[in-house]
């Protein structure tokens, strides 16, 4: 990785080539006595630039960033010793997408500066109401100086171009918070309970919080030098050195746990994770660890860091990289060894470990190892989980909810909307929403989408169908099914657990939970697979009752989920009913609507 400031700190971004494919080990690391080692990890993907950071999404699929090999343009820049040179830049440093076979797309190219001694391009990667975003390059030098774009940055991945949300380095111009020099080098970064990004940035020793949506910049906690062996003439010749902040992450309490890398010459036990609390206190949470580049809670609840490596006055030790699981104080266990300069980890929710490798090293010499059930994920999460089989996966739901919500044509007020799925036994499998943030769309809604498809489950069989539509007039007073909702009571608690910045993801609280509840009015479909299974239901909410009902027709339709088998529309299907319905109308909500949505079986025919 790429760290700050002193001489003797930064390190060569090329590494070893990774071997051959090794076999699995199906055990957790709880089965193991002592830790796992670094060679009974399998080869996932190999080829990148000094991969400096890994992130496992809500999907499943991982993603990696590395560093790059600079470039063919020369670019004036600042040496480590701190005089000017001409380094070489290019958009050589990469974000990459693993599939499950192992195949690398390079979703996205980063600008890489090359300065004789080491590569500076992309550092980490996070994921905010599905907009990927990452921190990119340094900015070093005088205040005067502008970084080149995109460097000293926090950039978001937009339909595969990258677009600046904010630039650390003109925050580091402008206030820096720690005045040794004028440096910032955005590192980690993760989401905040508040919505917000976080960046640890090892350049200006500082935890900064960045809105998304506007680019600001604000400074949490500066993080104050750590007793070190050489005098540094920029910090009054005291013996000190830089904490150099290299990750954050985040525990339910809303306090904020970063970890230092520490400045050269890295003695061992000089490195340690502090404990920022919301009111910017910063606190040691962990002490007696070494050169840290990550940190992440493992699906079983601990926190897991990454040991970069070990050095000795010959210079660093081979292999002596390490997961480590981090207990608080100076209690800490290895989990992995003998790693080849590790930077970071994620795991997915089965608890397997994804960790870069070869940090540093040849050309092309970076790879990402798994190491299977290394925080397996306790006992109260153990459960399968919902079988969602034949039901949309969360990004193909998105993508479906976006693609008929921008196309427009669905009457009502053109609001964004919230979509959910359940299976046949009332388990949430998806939730999501139209617009770029949760805020965008009613946030009641997100409960009713899920309440509606739990509706058009519950009251359709194999052979006949029946929407939240249809319902309508057979509930009201006095009607044959009169006091339905009473049976089918809403699942309050499911409904307003967890996190508000998890809704609409693919961890939603309510996803594998049984909502409940029975909405009679208009949004709510079953969901027949093409051999004519029922695997679930939709619910859509977010617009009047009648648009939520053609936006849901539409995505169920480019779902391909439509094949319903009868239903008491006069068109033999589901559709909603305005007037003439023997029962089963629906009130009108506008004429356009009333037109759409007559039209339904027209224009998107049951089944085609």
């Amino acid at each position: 990785m790429h760290a700050k400031k002193t001489q003797g700190k930064k390190l060569l971004i090329v590494g070893l080539i990774l071997g051959l494919l090794l076999m699995i080990t199906a055990a957790s690391v709880s089965a193991h006595e002592g830790p796992m080692s670094g060679d009974s990890g399998v080869l996932v993907a190999e080829g990148f630039n000094a991969p400096q950071g890994i992130l496992v999404d809500e999907e499943g699929a991982v993603w990696v960033i590395d560093s790059g090999l600079g470039g063919d343009d020369e670019l004036p820049w600042i040496s480590t010793e701190g005089q000017p040179i001409t380094a070489t830049s290019g958009d050589s440093a990469t974000i990459s997408r693993i599939d499950s076979e192992g195949n690398v797309e390079v979703v996205a190219n980063l600008p890489s500066v090359f300065t004789g001694d080491e590569a500076i391009g992309g550092a980490r990667l996070a994921m905010l109401d599905g907009v990927l975003y990452a921190t990119s390059g340094q900015g070093i030098g005088s205040p005067d100086v502008e970084a080149p774009a995109n460097m000293g940055a926090v950039v978001a991945i937009v339909d595969g171009e990258v677009v600046q949300v904010a630039s650390t380095w003109d925050f580091e111009r402008e206030n820096n918070p720690d005045p040794a020099l004028f440096d910032s080098h955005p590192y980690g970064i993760t989401t905040g309970p508040d919505g917000m990004l976080y960046v640890t940035d090892a350049g200006a020793n500082a935890l900064l919080r960045i809105d998304p949506a506007t680019g600001e910049v604000e400074l949490v906690a500066v993080f104050e030098a750590i007793p070190g062996v050489f005098p540094r003439p920029e910090r009054g010749g005291e013996m000190l050195t830089d904490p150099v902040p290299t990750a954050v992450v985040f525990d339910g309490d809303g306090n904020a746990y970063v970890s230092y890398l520490s400045g050269a010459p890295f003695i061992p036990g000089s490195a340690k994770v502090v404990m920022v609390s919301p009111d910017g206190e910063v606190s040691d949470y962990a002490t007696g660890l070494t050169m840290l580049t990550d940190l992440r809670w493992g699906p079983d609840g601990s926190l897991y860091g990454v040991q970069f490596g070990m050095f000795t006055e010959e210079g660093p030790v081979p292999n002596s990289g390490a997961v480590l699981h981090i207990k608080g104080g100076e209690d800490f266990d290895v989990a992995v060894e003998g790693l080849a300069f590790p930077t970071s980890l994620d795991f997915n929710a089965g608890g397997d470990a994804y960790v870069t490798v070869n940090g540093v090293g040849a050309p092309g010499s970076g790879a990402v190892m798994m190491f299977a059930g290394l925080a397996p994920a306790m006992m109260d999460d153990m459960h399968m989980g919902p079988d969602c089989s034949g039901l949309p996966s969360h990004e193909d739901l998105t993508a479906a909810l976006k693609a008929v919500v921008s196309e427009g044509g669905n009457s009502g007020f053109g609001f964004n909307m919230w979509a959910s799925t359940v299976n046949r036994d009332g388990e949430v499998c998806a939730i999501t929403f139209s617009g770029e943030h949760r805020g965008d769309q009613f946030p009641g809604s997100r409960a009713i989408s899920a309440a509606k498809a739990n509706t058009a489950n519950s009251f359709s069989l194999p052979g006949f169908a029946l929407s939240s539509a249809n319902l309508f007039s057979a509930t009201q007073p006095g009607a044959s099914l009169f006091g339905l909702a009473d049976g089918n009571p809403l699942n309050v608690q499911a409904v307003y657990a967890g996190h508000g910045e998890e809704f609409g993801t693919a961890h939603d609280p309510l996803v594998g939970q049984r909502v409940g509840g029975t909405i009679s009015f208009a949004g709510g479909l079953a969901l027949y697979d093409a051999d004519g299974v029922l695997v679930g239901a939709l619910g859509l909410s977010g617009d009047s009752a009648c648009t939520d009902h053609i936006i849901a027709w539409k995505v169920r339709d480019a779902l391909g989920l439509d094949n319903v088998p009868a239903g008491v529309s006069p068109t033999g299907d589901d559709n909603i009913v305005y007037g003439g319905g023997a029962g089963w109308d629906h009130p009108e909500c506008d004429a356009d609507a009333t037109e759409i949505g007559n039209a339904l079986p027209t224009d998107y025919p049951i089944g085609e």
